[in-house]
């Protein structure tokens, strides 16, 4: 399938959602190995997304946009770092869940932090869909468009071990 649109790469975010609730099954399953290899998974594919979006699609957007209210810049240069943040703090926990004295405890406690985690994702997954990807459509030509699809990440390994 060839993407013809810059508003397509949003579709990775459904990849990005799958491997995530891929971990959190594994949470569940008290996998903790396995809930932190797809964390890692999870982290690689986001990072690369992110960085993508920060180097190649943001920098057009910033110079040629027509930024609405609810679309600035920072706005998703924040939500990034948020993101990243928190990926972290999670790596950070769940290896320390084997040693846990406190184990389901510490397990809700985690999951109330990514279930808070996930509403930051979809908040800005939306604020992507509502501005950044449809004006990068509106002010970029179709050769463009094609330019930058080549330049970034389409696709994960999105290999589900639930």
């Amino acid at each position: 399938m060839v993407m013809r649109k810059l508003s397509e790469l949003l579709d990775l975010h459904h990849d990005l959602e799958d491997i995530f609730f891929a971990h959190q099954c594994k949470l569940l399953q008290f996998e903790f190995d396995e809930a932190l290899a797809l964390l890692e998974q999870y982290e690689k594919a986001l990072l690369t997304h992110i960085k993508d979006e920060n180097e190649h699609l943001i920098p057009i957007y910033a110079e040629r946009g027509t930024i609405a209210k609810g679309g600035a810049v920072q706005m998703f240069l924040d939500d990034h770092e948020k993101l990243i943040n928190h990926i972290e703090l999670f790596k950070e926990e769940i290896a320390n869940l084997p040693n846990e004295p406190e184990l389901e405890k510490r397990l809700i406690w985690i999951l109330e932090r990514e279930a808070f985690f996930k509403k930051l994702a979809d908040h800005h997954d939306i604020r992507e869909t509502n501005f950044l990807y449809p004006e990068l459509d509106r002010i970029t030509s179709d050769e463009e468009k094609l330019e930058l699809l080549s330049r970034v990440t389409c696709q994960f390994s999105t290999a589900k071990t639930v």
